[in-house]
């Protein structure tokens, strides 16, 4: 899995089998010198029903493969402590998958919304337990390089696991998400890599 951790102090490995798997091994790790060390246990994630696919896309239901900043969280339950910017959700947020300038974003809005209510659109405060807690995976959103892609896909999460595929996140259990969340320090870059053992 070569992908570059660029400046990141704080990194998270998402390994799979082969590019069709649906499972793969979650490891924490924290740069030590030039090096790096493990930090807590492997912990078992879950993929999109397709695997892992470069590139995503809006119509597939696959994780996407690279290096991607971890610069956000959410979630419907209160902040458990992390320090990464945090949202907790209501009823009127909803995360963006319709196509136009709001395209995988999160937006906040009750009612005479500039999108959908409703499909594609995710309901945030709905999606539980999934949505318990989330960190968002900077793929193809504002923050990634080259910014956001109409169509290349959206709603890439960390999010709890209800132990079976995803529709493209990457989930993990609850008690584990909280820990990553409480580790986590926008100080040390983290970045979350994903990919197939080589």
């Amino acid at each position: 899995m070569p992908y570059r951790t660029h400046d990141a102090r704080q990194v998270l490995t998402v390994v799979a089998a082969s590019s069709a798997a649906t499972t793969a091994r979650l490891q924490a790790w924290r740069r030590v010198g030039s090096g790096w060390q493990r930090v807590g246990p492997v912990v078992p994630a879950w993929l999109g029903y397709q695997g892992f696919s470069e590139p995503a896309a809006e119509n597939r239901t696959a994780t996407p493969t690279g290096s991607y900043t971890l610069t956000r969280a959410f979630g419907a339950d209160p902040n458990p402590g992390t320090k990464l910017p945090y949202r907790q959700t209501t009823d009127a947020d909803w995360w963006i998958s319709q196509p136009g300038p709001l395209y995988n974003t999160l937006q906040h809005c009750w009612s005479n919304c500039p999108f959908t209510q409703g499909a594609p659109n995710e309901h945030l405060h709905d999606e539980l337990p999934y949505y318990d807690y989330a960190i968002v995976i900077d793929y193809n959103t504002r923050n990634a390089p080259g910014g956001v892609r109409q169509g290349a896909g959206s709603a890439f999460f960390l999010h709890v696991t209800v132990h079976q595929p995803t529709q493209g996140c990457v989930s993990i259990p609850k008690t584990q998400l909280v820990r990553l969340l409480r580790w986590l320090r926008p100080r040390d870059q983290p970045r979350i890599l994903l990919g197939v053992r080589r």
